[in-house]
């Protein structure tokens, strides 16, 4: 049950004020403050959460001000209980609709504030702490941006002038037909194939410099999992591949392979031949490999091709859950209409060797 508190129209007094802009108690106990201003507060509360394993549950928060978005973040982090000293009328709809036990001091219509209307009601709570977390700048992506792109193969125009500007941590979905060059365009974003015009750049490398190459380890490539082999390769040596030439302690290296395989579900398989795996694992170690490189931009080409129902909601799942932690830019590209849609991503169509 939700319980809103106003408190006497007078100012309040110097005493009664909070100290800090956050102040965050275990029982009667301060266990964090924060002097940050806007959002930044609770980001690193955030941060405190992860790191010391508190249950969010049985925390009291009070705050100077919040609003619309700062509700969705108390929300997101699972804090039940807090008190707000100016509180916005668009925060109480979200307190009231996720059962958070609220007070505050003073209310107003709204805070003068862009992100407060930025924060539509059409957004979940998981659609809202991302959007925040990008406009915070907490994301680990790069930015993308190709600038009149044109790829020719064997005289065959197949990228025609084409512009896209991808932000940090954002996720984009190139859809079309069988043909339509979408492969061929994650592979110009690799560096893999020459582009006869134009200029691709990732975050401050452009594609093709010295510098990138000593750098390409910033992108993760998921490819289609359709080539049958029986190299003798293990699961495992496939995620260490991400390493590449970074110099990497043998103990580093095992620690990353072993993180990444278990954040996605495939540590089991570290032993197994990578050639006897099913689609649905192929891609959990694909996803695994981009995570020990610490790549910032994944690419995934076609990647619920060779994927039965259950892989697909696995690779869902898996999707949200990189969204979430490390936010890294994620470019996919894919004709799989019906899955797609369950992804709420930024959609562009290829057609024509350009993006509509």
């Amino acid at each position: 049950m939700c319980v809103a508190r106003k408190a006497l129209i007078c100012s309040p007094n110097k005493d009664e004020t909070l100290e800090h802009s956050l102040i965050v108690k275990l029982n009667t106990q301060t266990v964090f403050t924060s002097d940050q201003h806007w959002l930044y507060p609770l980001f690193e509360l955030e941060d405190y959460l992860n790191q010391s394993g508190t249950i969010a549950n049985d925390l009291f928060l009070s705050d100077k001000i919040a609003g619309k978005a700062a509700a969705c973040l108390i929300v997101f982090l699972g804090i039940k209980k807090c008190h707000i000293e100016l509180l916005s009328e668009r925060a109480i709809p979200v307190f009231k609709a996720n059962n958070i036990e609220f007070t505050y001091d003073h209310l107003v219509d709204h805070i003068q504030c862009r992100t407060e209307d930025l924060i539509t009601d059409k957004m979940s709570i998981s659609d809202a702490y991302l959007f925040l977390r990008k406009r915070a700048g907490r994301v680990q992506g790069l930015s993308v941006k190709m600038e009149n792109i044109t790829v020719r193969i064997e005289e065959k125009l197949v990228i025609d002038r084409l512009q896209l500007d991808v932000g940090r941590g954002e996720q984009l979905i190139i859809h079309g037909a069988n043909g339509a060059g979408k492969t061929t365009l994650l592979r110009a974003m690799l560096g893999l194939l020459p582009f006869a015009e134009g200029t691709i750049k990732i975050g401050d490398y452009l594609v093709g410099s010295d510098q990138w190459k000593a750098n390409r380890s910033i992108i993760g490539y998921v490819h289609q999992e359709n080539i049958k082999n029986n190299f003798p390769i293990s699961s495992g040596e496939v995620v260490q591949i991400g390493l590449g030439k970074l110099r990497v302690s043998k103990s580093e290296t095992e620690y990353r392979v072993e993180v990444s395989m278990r954040r996605t579900g495939s540590f089991h398989l570290i032993k197994q031949p990578y050639h006897t795996l099913s689609g649905g694992e192929k891609q959990r170690v694909s996803l695994a490999r981009c995570l020990c490189q610490n790549a910032r931009v994944f690419l995934l080409d076609e990647p619920t091709s060779f994927l039965d129902q259950q892989g697909k909601e696995d690779l869902l799942l898996m999707l949200h859950e990189l969204s979430q932690n490390e936010a890294p830019t994620m470019i996919l590209v894919s004709h799989d209409l019906q899955w797609i849609e369950q992804l709420n991503w930024a959609r562009k169509e290829l057609k024509g060797g350009k993006l509509c």
